[in-house]
């Protein structure tokens, strides 16, 4: 018998309105569990329910890397003792975060890994929680290997998604890339595709020492820091950071001030490496492209660069949380796989 798994974090799709808020739900949580277990029980699919934070879970707001890192964990194992699919019920806030977190963790994952949630809840109406818990187990049932956010009718690649709505159930955008839409082909079998036999996943160098790696509050411990260019906004670094993200405007630039300011912080101290970013979401940033404002003008002062290329800020960052974890002593070897360096002058 296939094993599917799912993964219950918490998030609006457990919740249920109660005093003209959304809170999490006891009763929700409970039926999401029996719509899994109707679905896939009529497809004579295993269901493995895992709930690594207890009912009814945490609001995305306030899962971190500590939490990817847990999530990886239980992927890791399960795929070990024998996986067909993952489905994993997570609120919208950041689940395009952890969505890029694991594109990079899993790597060539064998299965179909999909996030979905909800914008509304289950005793909303009109409610979004059906059509998403639906179409995504559909996607699991078809075997399409990767990372993927399946909402609203629409699958997206994990690395490519970006929360565009605050409330619309429509919420998830590919910044530059094309989503896979819902096909009625996948409906034709009910009990799903049969897949051929798959090689099994095992992780990499990075993936495996993050594993290994002990609970903590912060793994992180102020080693990533982001700084956001708004025009008459002074830049502050703590000078803990080993990698800095600067989200910058345009192609990747940033106020003359802002560069200044970095260049001064880590004059003496080791540089951290440096994502050159942009507030703007389409087309390839290219943080070299204007002389002194661009971003990539700091590698004229001796840092390493690199560009924000065509991904969302939140594979960005996930990579950068990522590259830190997984590979401490040379975090820029993890960053050169995925974005383009600047050239030192």
């Amino acid at each position: 018998m296939k094993r599917m798994l799912a993964l219950l974090t918490g998030g609006t799709v457990g919740s249920a309105v109660q005093g003209g808020s959304a809170t999490p739900s006891e009763g929700a949580r409970n039926r999401l569990e029996g719509l899994l277990s109707a679905f896939f029980g009529e497809r004579e699919f295993q269901l493995v329910l895992r709930e690594p934070w207890g009912s009814p879970g945490y609001d995305s707001s306030d899962l971190e890397p500590r939490h990817w890192i847990t999530m990886t964990r239980i992927l890791s194992e399960e795929m070990a003792r024998g996986l067909d699919g993952a489905i994993i019920l997570h609120g919208t806030d950041t689940m395009a975060y952890t969505s890029a977190w694991l594109s990079v963790a899993l790597g060539s994952v064998p299965i179909p890994v999909v996030l979905t949630g909800s914008q509304l809840t289950l005793d909303y109406t009109p409610e979004d929680v059906l059509v998403n818990l639906r179409g995504a187990a559909q996607v699991l049932c078809a075997g399409h290997p990767g990372v993927w956010i399946y909402f609203n009718w629409k699958l997206l690649p994990g690395n490519r998604a970006h929360k565009a709505r605050a409330t619309h159930p429509d919420a998830y955008v590919p910044v530059n890339g094309v989503p896979v839409y819902f096909s009625p082909d996948w409906l034709k079998d009910p009990k799903g595709a049969e897949v051929p036999p798959r090689a099994p996943w095992s992780p990499s160098p990075e993936t495996a020492r993050l594993l290994a790696l002990s609970d903590r509050e912060d793994p992180l411990d102020g080693a990533l820091g982001w700084h956001f260019c708004a025009p008459g906004c002074p830049a502050t670094f703590s000078g803990r950071e080993r990698i800095l993200g600067l989200i910058g405007l345009g192609s990747g630039n940033a106020p003359q001030s802002v560069l200044r300011a970095c260049v001064d912080r880590f004059r003496s101290d080791p540089k951290p490496l440096i994502l050159g970013c942009s507030q703007a979401e389409g087309d390839r940033k290219n943080p070299s492209a204007y002389k002194h404002v661009g971003i990539a003008s700091l590698a004229e002062e001796g840092f390493s660069v690199w560009s924000q290329g065509e991904y969302p800020l939140e594979f960005v960052h996930a990579l950068g949380a990522f590259a830190l974890l997984g590979a401490p002593e040379d975090p820029s070897a993890v960053l050169d796989r995925y974005l383009r360096r600047s050239p030192a002058p």
